[in-house]
Protein backbone atom coordinates (compact mmCIF):
# COMPACT_ATOMS: atom_id res chain seq x y z
CA UNK A 1 0.00 0.00 0.00
CA UNK A 2 1.03 3.62 -0.24
CA UNK A 3 0.44 6.49 1.82
CA UNK A 4 0.11 8.62 -0.69
CA UNK A 5 -2.69 7.11 -2.43
CA UNK A 6 -4.77 7.34 1.04
CA UNK A 7 -3.52 10.85 2.02
CA UNK A 8 -6.81 13.34 1.52
CA UNK A 9 -8.95 10.46 1.38
CA UNK A 10 -12.57 10.34 3.12
CA UNK A 11 -11.86 6.63 4.57
CA UNK A 12 -8.41 7.77 5.87
CA UNK A 13 -9.54 10.81 7.47
CA UNK A 14 -12.78 8.86 8.84
CA UNK A 15 -10.62 5.77 10.12
CA UNK A 16 -6.57 5.90 9.60
CA UNK A 17 -5.70 3.29 11.77
CA UNK A 18 -6.03 0.49 9.26
CA UNK A 19 -4.05 2.00 6.64
CA UNK A 20 -1.51 2.83 9.79
CA UNK A 21 -1.96 -0.85 10.57
CA UNK A 22 -1.10 -2.26 6.69
CA UNK A 23 2.01 0.09 6.61
CA UNK A 24 3.46 -1.08 10.01
CA UNK A 25 3.05 -4.86 8.76
CA UNK A 26 4.44 -3.89 4.85
CA UNK A 27 6.16 -0.90 4.37
CA UNK A 28 7.27 0.37 8.02
CA UNK A 29 9.59 3.25 6.45
CA UNK A 30 7.94 4.64 3.74
CA UNK A 31 9.00 7.55 1.26
CA UNK A 32 5.74 10.11 1.06
CA UNK A 33 5.99 12.50 -2.50
CA UNK A 34 2.98 13.90 -1.00
CA UNK A 35 4.13 14.83 2.26
CA UNK A 36 8.43 14.96 0.87
CA UNK A 37 9.21 12.93 3.96
CA UNK A 38 9.73 9.30 5.50
CA UNK A 39 7.16 7.99 7.31
CA UNK A 40 7.66 5.62 10.26
CA UNK A 41 5.21 3.69 11.90
CA UNK A 42 6.37 1.30 14.44
CA UNK A 43 6.29 1.69 18.23
CA UNK A 44 9.88 0.87 18.66
CA UNK A 45 11.62 3.07 15.43
CA UNK A 46 9.31 6.00 16.43
CA UNK A 47 10.50 5.94 20.35
CA UNK A 48 13.90 5.31 18.95
CA UNK A 49 14.12 8.68 16.62
CA UNK A 50 12.30 10.53 19.79
CA UNK A 51 15.02 9.70 22.41
CA UNK A 52 17.47 10.59 20.16
CA UNK A 53 18.12 13.74 19.26
CA UNK A 54 22.11 13.38 17.99
CA UNK A 55 20.55 11.18 15.16
CA UNK A 56 16.56 12.83 14.95
CA UNK A 57 16.72 16.86 15.43
CA UNK A 58 14.17 19.16 15.71
CA UNK A 59 16.41 22.33 14.48
CA UNK A 60 14.68 23.20 11.40
CA UNK A 61 11.71 20.56 11.51
CA UNK A 62 9.17 24.08 10.65
CA UNK A 63 11.65 26.16 9.17
CA UNK A 64 12.97 23.69 6.97
CA UNK A 65 9.15 23.05 5.68
CA UNK A 66 9.39 26.99 4.68
CA UNK A 67 12.60 27.19 3.21
CA UNK A 68 11.84 24.05 0.63
CA UNK A 69 8.17 25.51 -0.25
CA UNK A 70 8.26 29.11 -0.77
CA UNK A 71 10.54 31.47 -2.87
CA UNK A 72 12.95 34.07 -1.03
CA UNK A 73 10.74 37.08 -1.70
CA UNK A 74 7.71 34.36 0.49
CA UNK A 75 10.28 33.85 3.28
CA UNK A 76 11.02 37.35 3.59
CA UNK A 77 7.27 38.29 4.09
CA UNK A 78 7.11 35.70 6.45
CA UNK A 79 10.43 36.40 8.45
CA UNK A 80 8.41 36.59 11.70
CA UNK A 81 6.81 33.33 11.36
CA UNK A 82 10.03 31.66 10.49
CA UNK A 83 12.12 33.40 13.17
CA UNK A 84 9.32 32.37 15.81
CA UNK A 85 10.17 28.95 14.92
CA UNK A 86 13.71 28.66 14.93
CA UNK A 87 13.98 29.34 18.49
CA UNK A 88 12.19 28.00 21.87
CA UNK A 89 11.73 25.03 23.57
CA UNK A 90 10.50 22.72 20.92
CA UNK A 91 12.05 24.36 18.12
CA UNK A 92 15.81 23.27 19.68
CA UNK A 93 17.89 20.09 20.54
CA UNK A 94 19.78 19.96 23.61
CA UNK A 95 21.71 21.55 25.21
CA UNK A 96 20.14 24.71 24.71
CA UNK A 97 16.30 22.63 25.14
CA UNK A 98 18.10 21.18 28.16
CA UNK A 99 18.56 24.93 29.62
CA UNK A 100 15.18 26.16 28.76
CA UNK A 101 13.65 23.03 30.00
CA UNK A 102 15.46 23.19 33.49
CA UNK A 103 14.41 26.75 34.25
CA UNK A 104 10.64 25.51 33.62
CA UNK A 105 10.98 23.01 35.63
CA UNK A 106 9.29 24.67 38.57
CA UNK A 107 6.43 26.19 36.34
CA UNK A 108 5.12 23.40 35.28
CA UNK A 109 5.91 20.28 38.26
CA UNK A 110 2.59 18.24 39.07
CA UNK A 111 2.47 20.15 42.22
CA UNK A 112 2.06 23.83 40.55
CA UNK A 113 -0.63 21.86 38.53
CA UNK A 114 -2.85 20.33 39.89
CA UNK A 115 -3.56 23.85 42.40
CA UNK A 116 -5.65 24.07 39.29
CA UNK A 117 -7.91 21.60 40.06
CA UNK A 118 -10.65 22.99 41.90
CA UNK A 119 -10.87 25.48 39.30
CA UNK A 120 -11.37 22.85 36.58
CA UNK A 121 -13.90 21.15 38.29
CA UNK A 122 -15.80 24.20 38.81
CA UNK A 123 -15.49 25.31 35.17
CA UNK A 124 -16.96 21.84 34.32
CA UNK A 125 -19.68 22.04 36.61
CA UNK A 126 -20.83 25.56 35.77
CA UNK A 127 -20.73 24.31 31.78
CA UNK A 128 -22.42 21.18 32.57
CA UNK A 129 -25.42 23.10 34.66
CA UNK A 130 -26.06 25.32 31.91
CA UNK A 131 -26.37 22.66 29.31
CA UNK A 132 -27.58 18.89 30.84
CA UNK A 133 -30.83 19.97 32.10
CA UNK A 134 -32.01 20.10 28.61
CA UNK A 135 -30.89 16.54 28.33
CA UNK A 136 -28.47 17.42 25.45
CA UNK A 137 -24.69 18.45 25.13
CA UNK A 138 -22.63 19.76 21.89
CA UNK A 139 -19.52 18.28 23.13
CA UNK A 140 -17.27 20.63 21.12
CA UNK A 141 -18.51 23.79 21.39
CA UNK A 142 -19.83 23.33 25.12
CA UNK A 143 -17.24 21.69 26.87
CA UNK A 144 -14.31 20.23 24.63
CA UNK A 145 -13.13 23.97 23.17
CA UNK A 146 -14.10 26.35 26.24
CA UNK A 147 -12.88 24.05 28.80
CA UNK A 148 -8.71 24.22 27.85
CA UNK A 149 -8.59 27.96 27.08
CA UNK A 150 -10.38 28.14 30.08
CA UNK A 151 -7.86 26.81 31.94
CA UNK A 152 -4.83 28.47 29.94
CA UNK A 153 -6.76 31.58 31.07
CA UNK A 154 -6.39 30.71 34.47
CA UNK A 155 -2.61 29.70 34.65
CA UNK A 156 -2.13 33.59 32.39
CA UNK A 157 -3.55 35.00 34.61
CA UNK A 158 -5.66 36.30 31.61
CA UNK A 159 -9.06 38.48 31.93
CA UNK A 160 -12.17 36.81 30.63
CA UNK A 161 -12.54 39.40 28.24
CA UNK A 162 -9.29 38.55 26.52
CA UNK A 163 -10.48 34.48 26.05
CA UNK A 164 -11.84 34.75 23.20
CA UNK A 165 -9.28 36.61 21.49
CA UNK A 166 -6.85 33.87 22.77
CA UNK A 167 -9.23 30.90 21.04
CA UNK A 168 -9.33 32.37 17.83
CA UNK A 169 -5.54 33.42 17.96
CA UNK A 170 -4.34 29.42 19.18
CA UNK A 171 -6.63 28.25 16.07
CA UNK A 172 -5.58 30.89 13.49
CA UNK A 173 -1.71 30.34 14.31
CA UNK A 174 -1.96 26.13 13.70
CA UNK A 175 -3.91 26.68 10.51
CA UNK A 176 -0.78 25.89 8.60
CA UNK A 177 0.04 22.91 10.48
CA UNK A 178 -2.43 21.11 8.88
CA UNK A 179 -0.02 19.50 6.61
CA UNK A 180 3.13 18.67 6.17
CA UNK A 181 3.07 20.89 2.97
CA UNK A 182 2.20 24.42 3.74
CA UNK A 183 0.00 26.79 2.01
CA UNK A 184 1.51 30.05 1.69
CA UNK A 185 -1.85 31.80 2.28
CA UNK A 186 -2.52 30.18 5.42
CA UNK A 187 1.07 30.40 6.40
CA UNK A 188 0.12 34.33 6.11
CA UNK A 189 -2.82 34.09 8.57
CA UNK A 190 -1.16 32.39 10.87
CA UNK A 191 1.72 34.79 10.50
CA UNK A 192 -0.62 37.77 11.47
CA UNK A 193 -2.07 35.63 14.40
CA UNK A 194 0.85 34.80 15.86
CA UNK A 195 2.00 38.70 15.98
CA UNK A 196 -1.22 39.75 17.69
CA UNK A 197 -0.52 36.96 20.51
CA UNK A 198 3.04 37.67 20.88
CA UNK A 199 2.24 41.49 20.57
CA UNK A 200 -0.29 41.02 23.84
CA UNK A 201 1.90 38.45 25.89
CA UNK A 202 5.05 41.19 25.34
CA UNK A 203 2.42 43.73 27.59
CA UNK A 204 1.68 41.27 29.90
CA UNK A 205 5.08 40.35 30.43
CA UNK A 206 6.05 43.70 30.69
CA UNK A 207 3.59 44.02 33.08
CA UNK A 208 4.35 41.18 35.58
CA UNK A 209 7.93 42.54 35.66
CA UNK A 210 6.53 45.50 37.37
CA UNK A 211 4.32 43.83 39.09
CA UNK A 212 4.36 39.99 39.71
CA UNK A 213 0.98 37.84 40.25
CA UNK A 214 0.30 33.90 41.07
CA UNK A 215 0.48 32.95 37.42
CA UNK A 216 2.33 31.24 35.01
CA UNK A 217 3.64 34.39 33.61
CA UNK A 218 5.34 35.53 36.26
CA UNK A 219 6.70 32.21 37.30
CA UNK A 220 9.01 32.61 33.82
CA UNK A 221 9.66 35.73 34.45
CA UNK A 222 11.31 34.75 37.88
CA UNK A 223 12.55 31.67 36.97
CA UNK A 224 16.39 31.23 37.61
CA UNK A 225 18.93 28.52 38.07
CA UNK A 226 22.00 29.53 39.37
CA UNK A 227 21.61 32.94 37.91
CA UNK A 228 20.50 31.80 34.48
CA UNK A 229 16.93 33.21 33.32
CA UNK A 230 14.51 32.95 30.36
CA UNK A 231 14.79 35.57 28.10
CA UNK A 232 11.91 37.48 26.52
CA UNK A 233 12.09 35.59 23.59
CA UNK A 234 11.98 32.11 25.28
CA UNK A 235 9.54 33.30 27.28
CA UNK A 236 6.90 34.65 24.77
CA UNK A 237 7.99 31.19 22.62
CA UNK A 238 7.37 29.18 25.19
CA UNK A 239 3.90 30.70 26.10
CA UNK A 240 3.01 30.28 22.25
CA UNK A 241 3.66 27.20 22.75
CA UNK A 242 1.40 26.36 25.34
CA UNK A 243 -1.03 28.42 24.49
CA UNK A 244 -1.42 26.11 21.24
CA UNK A 245 -0.62 22.61 22.59
CA UNK A 246 -2.88 23.09 25.72
CA UNK A 247 -5.77 24.05 24.06
CA UNK A 248 -5.99 22.32 20.49
CA UNK A 249 -4.92 19.22 21.18
CA UNK A 250 -6.98 18.92 24.44
CA UNK A 251 -9.88 20.23 22.86
CA UNK A 252 -9.74 17.35 20.45
CA UNK A 253 -8.67 14.82 22.74
CA UNK A 254 -11.27 15.43 25.03
CA UNK A 255 -14.58 15.60 22.48
CA UNK A 256 -12.72 12.39 20.80
CA UNK A 257 -12.49 10.43 24.65
CA UNK A 258 -16.25 10.92 24.86
CA UNK A 259 -17.00 9.91 21.64
CA UNK A 260 -15.44 6.35 22.43
CA UNK A 261 -16.92 6.43 25.59
CA UNK A 262 -19.91 6.45 23.78
CA UNK A 263 -19.00 4.03 21.27
CA UNK A 264 -17.92 1.23 23.91
CA UNK A 265 -20.43 1.95 26.42
CA UNK A 266 -19.76 -1.47 28.43
CA UNK A 267 -16.23 0.88 29.16
CA UNK A 268 -18.27 4.11 29.68
CA UNK A 269 -20.16 1.77 32.36
CA UNK A 270 -16.64 0.22 33.79
CA UNK A 271 -15.60 3.96 34.72
CA UNK A 272 -18.69 5.35 35.84
CA UNK A 273 -19.12 1.83 38.44
CA UNK A 274 -15.45 2.35 39.39
CA UNK A 275 -14.28 6.33 39.13
CA UNK A 276 -10.65 5.23 40.85
CA UNK A 277 -10.06 3.74 37.21
CA UNK A 278 -10.25 7.40 35.55
CA UNK A 279 -5.86 7.40 35.61
CA UNK A 280 -5.73 4.46 33.73
CA UNK A 281 -8.67 5.34 31.96
CA UNK A 282 -7.16 8.59 30.92
CA UNK A 283 -3.87 6.74 29.49
CA UNK A 284 -6.13 4.58 27.50
CA UNK A 285 -8.07 7.22 25.77
CA UNK A 286 -4.39 9.58 25.20
CA UNK A 287 -3.39 5.97 23.48
CA UNK A 288 -6.16 4.80 21.72
CA UNK A 289 -7.48 8.12 19.94
CA UNK A 290 -5.03 10.68 21.07
CA UNK A 291 -5.40 13.81 18.33
CA UNK A 292 -2.12 14.64 17.98
CA UNK A 293 -0.67 11.94 15.26
CA UNK A 294 2.07 12.77 13.80
CA UNK A 295 5.25 14.42 14.93
CA UNK A 296 8.32 15.42 12.85
CA UNK A 297 12.03 15.43 12.65
CA UNK A 298 15.14 16.31 10.09
CA UNK A 299 17.53 13.77 10.12
CA UNK A 300 20.84 15.09 11.66
CA UNK A 301 23.67 12.73 10.00
CA UNK A 302 23.22 9.71 7.76
CA UNK A 303 21.74 6.57 9.56
CA UNK A 304 18.96 3.63 9.16
CA UNK A 305 15.55 3.84 10.82
CA UNK A 306 13.95 0.12 10.89
CA UNK A 307 15.86 -1.21 8.00
CA UNK A 308 15.49 1.88 5.86
CA UNK A 309 18.74 4.40 4.87
CA UNK A 310 17.88 7.51 5.72
CA UNK A 311 20.23 10.44 4.68
CA UNK A 312 21.41 13.93 6.62
CA UNK A 313 18.78 16.42 5.62
CA UNK A 314 15.85 14.44 5.14
CA UNK A 315 12.54 14.73 7.47
CA UNK A 316 10.61 12.50 8.70
CA UNK A 317 7.45 12.23 9.66
CA UNK A 318 6.71 10.14 13.07
CA UNK A 319 3.16 8.51 13.43
CA UNK A 320 2.61 8.64 17.39
CA UNK A 321 -0.97 7.32 16.29
CA UNK A 322 0.70 4.24 14.45
CA UNK A 323 3.41 3.46 17.44
CA UNK A 324 0.23 3.94 19.86
CA UNK A 325 -1.76 0.77 17.99
CA UNK A 326 1.77 -1.44 17.18
CA UNK A 327 0.74 -5.24 18.15
CA UNK A 328 4.23 -5.46 18.94
CA UNK A 329 3.89 -3.09 21.98
CA UNK A 330 0.94 -3.42 22.59
CA UNK A 331 -1.64 -6.80 23.25
CA UNK A 332 -4.84 -6.45 21.14
CA UNK A 333 -3.82 -2.73 20.11
CA UNK A 334 -7.57 -2.23 18.65
CA UNK A 335 -9.55 -2.64 21.64
CA UNK A 336 -10.38 0.04 24.04
CA UNK A 337 -9.64 -1.39 27.40
CA UNK A 338 -9.46 1.52 30.08
CA UNK A 339 -7.80 -0.99 32.59
CA UNK A 340 -4.65 -1.16 30.49
CA UNK A 341 -1.42 -1.85 31.95
CA UNK A 342 1.35 -1.70 31.40
CA UNK A 343 0.10 1.08 28.79
CA UNK A 344 3.51 3.10 27.86
CA UNK A 345 1.79 5.08 24.97
CA UNK A 346 3.86 7.84 23.08
CA UNK A 347 1.16 10.10 23.05
CA UNK A 348 2.61 12.85 24.46
CA UNK A 349 6.23 12.41 22.38
CA UNK A 350 9.37 10.49 24.23
CA UNK A 351 12.56 11.85 25.43
CA UNK A 352 14.12 14.93 25.94
CA UNK A 353 11.02 17.21 24.23
CA UNK A 354 8.02 14.61 25.74
CA UNK A 355 5.08 17.13 26.27
CA UNK A 356 5.70 19.86 28.58
CA UNK A 357 2.08 20.34 29.10
CA UNK A 358 0.68 16.28 29.76
CA UNK A 359 0.26 17.00 33.34
CA UNK A 360 -2.24 19.50 32.66
CA UNK A 361 -3.99 17.44 29.87
CA UNK A 362 -3.94 14.90 32.53
CA UNK A 363 -5.45 17.02 34.97
CA UNK A 364 -8.33 18.33 32.46
CA UNK A 365 -9.16 14.99 31.16
CA UNK A 366 -9.87 13.67 34.31
CA UNK A 367 -11.45 16.07 36.33
CA UNK A 368 -14.18 16.36 32.76
CA UNK A 369 -15.08 12.41 32.26
CA UNK A 370 -15.45 12.06 36.03
CA UNK A 371 -17.88 15.13 36.34
CA UNK A 372 -19.57 13.91 33.27
CA UNK A 373 -20.21 10.54 34.06
CA UNK A 374 -21.07 11.09 37.43
CA UNK A 375 -23.71 13.80 35.85
CA UNK A 376 -25.41 11.24 33.65
CA UNK A 377 -26.35 7.49 34.05
CA UNK A 378 -25.73 7.11 30.10
CA UNK A 379 -24.40 9.25 26.63
CA UNK A 380 -25.43 8.38 23.38
CA UNK A 381 -24.60 10.17 20.02
CA UNK A 382 -27.43 12.04 18.72
CA UNK A 383 -28.04 12.86 15.18
CA UNK A 384 -26.23 11.17 11.60
CA UNK A 385 -22.07 10.06 11.31
CA UNK A 386 -19.85 12.28 12.87
CA UNK A 387 -17.37 14.42 10.56
CA UNK A 388 -13.61 14.22 11.86
CA UNK A 389 -11.44 16.84 11.03
CA UNK A 390 -7.71 15.57 10.63
CA UNK A 391 -5.04 17.86 9.92
CA UNK A 392 -2.12 17.90 12.16
CA UNK A 393 -4.60 16.75 14.66
CA UNK A 394 -7.68 14.72 14.54
CA UNK A 395 -11.19 15.43 15.96
CA UNK A 396 -14.60 15.41 15.57
CA UNK A 397 -15.91 18.85 13.92
CA UNK A 398 -18.81 18.33 16.18
CA UNK A 399 -20.01 15.85 18.39
CA UNK A 400 -24.20 16.19 19.74
CA UNK A 401 -24.90 13.39 22.47
CA UNK A 402 -28.12 12.83 25.00
CA UNK A 403 -27.44 12.86 28.35
CA UNK A 404 -30.05 10.46 30.32
CA UNK A 405 -30.04 11.42 33.84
Amino acid sequence: MLLDHAIGSPAFREDPFPFYRELQERDPVQRSQVWNCWVVTRYDAVRDCLQDAKRFSNLGRVTGLFHRHFSAEQLATLRPLVEHYSHGLINVDPPDHTRIRRLLHEVFRPSTIARLADRVRAFVDRRLAARLPAGRLEVVHDLAHPLPVQVIAELFGLAQVDVPRFAAWSASIVEFMQTPQPDYAACLRSQQALLDLRAHLRAAIADRRQKPRDDVLSLMVAASVDGDRLTEEEILGTSVTILLGGHETTTRLLATSIYELIRHPEQQERLRADPALIDTAVEECLRYCGPFHRDQRVVAVDTVVDGRAVARGDFILLLLAAANRDPRQFPDPDSFDLGRRPNRHLAFGFGPHICLGAHLARLEMSVALRTLLASCRRLRLEGGPVHWEFGFLRGPAQLPIVCDR
